[in-house]
């Protein structure tokens, strides 16, 4: 608990707190005074970005007690992350304190001096994405690529469906001030509620539970208390416009497909239904938004997806990758 204190702290002073007004990005170094001391932080150094999911941060800062002297230190923070592409935005959440050093103080003293950064706990806070970019370690040298060309998984339904991709084994971070989790490496907004570890997951108007992330997922209409929580910013605005969940007698309540690794989803509005392409021997379905076609002389089938062509002699089979 006492590292969770500090990284929120000190990680929302970095971002947030000089300007006092989310999303902006204020430049450095910036002051932060308060009734306990006077910070000044320095622009920090991004060590690690895995998945562009979990951030670790290494920052210099100068701290001052009232009425006390001035202390040289340094922190080694990380947190959470989620990047809205669109306002070239990076919202940090769950952020903590690996670290700190202070390298003229004795161990007690620093003890005393890493607790009074506990009074600059603000709430949610967001940083420029160019500023994360500009931050980052420059590689020596740019590594090669292995080029993978196993087929993803390739999912087919006849009705709703959606595809629960999860980028590798799920990381989850707690919401601050709720008795809430959240799956982070996700683009679903995924939240388990830790008194009785049951996921919830929001698809479009509707809630869906789980005891597993696997499923199987059923309509909920009984979710967290804890959801009325979510700030009111960032990538949780349209999740807590549906909470409570709204009056909906004739919910479409899709099929949920899980995958931790590369995945695709195919989905029919009904039973396939082809139309033939003059001049040649092929026929593309025209009851889905997916690029499907089939060649009748060996009834095979062909999708594209992310540039690459697959094939399959069965819709419901195994696909293969033309190379």
């Amino acid at each position: 608990m006492k590292h969770l204190k500090r990284g929120v702290a000190t990680l929302a002073i970095i971002f947030s707190m000089a300007t006092g007004v989310l999303g902006q990005d204020p430049g450095w170094p910036q002051r932060i005074v308060k009734s306990s001391g006077t910070l000044i932080a320095y622009q920090p150094q991004v060590d690690d970005w895995q998945n562009y999911q979990q951030i670790t941060l290494r920052m210099a800062f100068t701290l001052t007690p009232t009425a006390g002297k001035k202390v040289v230190g340094a922190a080694t923070m990380q947190g959470a992350t989620w990047v809205d592409n669109d306002t070239h935005t990076v919202y940090i959440n769950g952020a903590f304190i690996k670290d700190t050093y202070f390298p003229s103080l004795d161990a007690a003293t620093s003890a005393h001096m890493a607790q009074l950064l506990s009074d600059f706990i603000p709430g949610e806070f967001t940083i420029g994405l160019d500023r994360v970019v500009s931050c980052m370690k420059k590689p020596e040298s740019v590594p090669t690529v292995d080029l993978n060309n196993a087929p993803p998984t390739i999912f087919v339904n006849y009705s709703p469906a959606i595809l629960l991709q999860i980028d590798g084994d799920p990381v989850l971070a707690d919401m601050p001030k709720t008795n809430l989790k959240f799956v982070v490496n996700t683009g679903w907004p995924i939240f388990q509620d830790k008194s009785d570890s049951q996921y919830y997951l929001l698809v479009g108007q509707v809630w869906l539970m789980a005891g597993n992330l696997p499923g199987p997922w059923v309509r909920t209409t009984k979710i967290p208390k804890d959801l009325s929580k979510l700030p009111d910013s960032g990538r949780w605005v349209d999740v807590k416009k549906m909470v409570p969940p709204p009056a909906n007698p004739y919910p479409v309540v899709p099929k949920v497909f899980y995958s931790t690794t590369p995945a695709e989803v195919i989905l029919f509005d009904g039973q396939p239904s082809y139309i033939q392409i003059p001049g040649t021997q092929l026929s593309y379905a025209n009851n889905t938004e997916s690029p499907v076609f089939l060649y009748g002389p060996t009834k095979t089938y062909y999708y594209l997806a992310a540039g690459r062509w697959f094939s399959t002699s069965s819709l419901d089979g195994s696909w293969t990758l033309l190379l």
